[in-house]
């Protein structure tokens, strides 16, 4: 079933210069292209001890354009509260700030996640309402999500949880709900008015956003009548 494109697989391991890595020696396999902010390379690191010997399984992620610190640290401030609120729906990252292609940059390493099922297209809800009527703990996570979603729009400033990419929130091989954007997770509505034309793309983007938003809300209601 699983139902997700976000993944594009390639031998490619041109990652690029990234100075706190040597990555020349990082077997990776390019996994996205396809997100707005960034590219995605997904590696495994063998550890040795004495006790014995673990495979790690992690991505790359690269932003897309320069950034520098201070955007770094405000990238890194909403991941970490998204993080606290949502726990285990979101995967483990850490931020680098770093020199990317020789210029200032930031690349996350988070846990790999294995899409299964795309939760939050509209065009799956023939198939996502029986499935999620099938999974209780899913079902809780979604809660979760839903409500502090709808807390940050509606207390915070009117932060909007990114869900203009449509692979953001999936079901993941374990039927567990994972939302794995790491890269500015939220648009801030007040952005809108800062010029004197109001940024049509931003405003396309929010508004997408609280549609795909809605359109959960209606999935979970269906599914604990399912």
């Amino acid at each position: 079933m699983e139902n997700t494109h976000h993944r594009k697989r390639s031998q490619s391991t041109a990652i690029g210069n990234i100075a706190c890595l040597n990555t020349h020696q990082i077997p990776a396999m390019l996994i996205s292209t396809t997100g707005f902010h960034c590219k995605v390379w997904q590696s495994t690191m063998l550890l040795i001890h004495e006790w014995g010997t673990k495979t790690i399984d992690y991505v790359i992620k690269k932003y897309n354009d320069p950034c520098p610190l201070k955007e770094v640290e405000i990238l890194n401030r909403d991941y970490r509260e998204i993080k606290a609120r949502l726990g285990e729906i979101i995967p483990t990252a850490v931020f680098v700030a770093t020199r990317v292609d020789g210029m200032e940059g930031v690349i996350a390493i988070a846990e790999t996640v294995y899409p299964w099922f795309n939760i939050a297209n509209p065009a799956n809800e023939e198939e996502a309402i029986p499935l999620l009527g099938k999974l209780p703990k899913a079902q809780d996570q979604l809660e979760l999500f839903l409500t502090a979603a709808r807390e940050w729009y509606t207390q915070n400033n009117a932060k909007v949880i990114d869900l203009y990419g449509i692979d953001n929130l999936i079901l993941d091989r374990n039927s567990q709900i994972k939302y794995i954007d790491s890269f500015s997770v939220f648009f801030y509505e007040d952005l809108l008015y800062l010029c004197d034309e109001i940024d049509a793309e931003l405003q396309e983007r929010i508004n997408i956003s609280l549609k795909r938003r809605d359109y959960l809300e209606y999935l979970l209601h269906q599914s604990r009548r399912a």
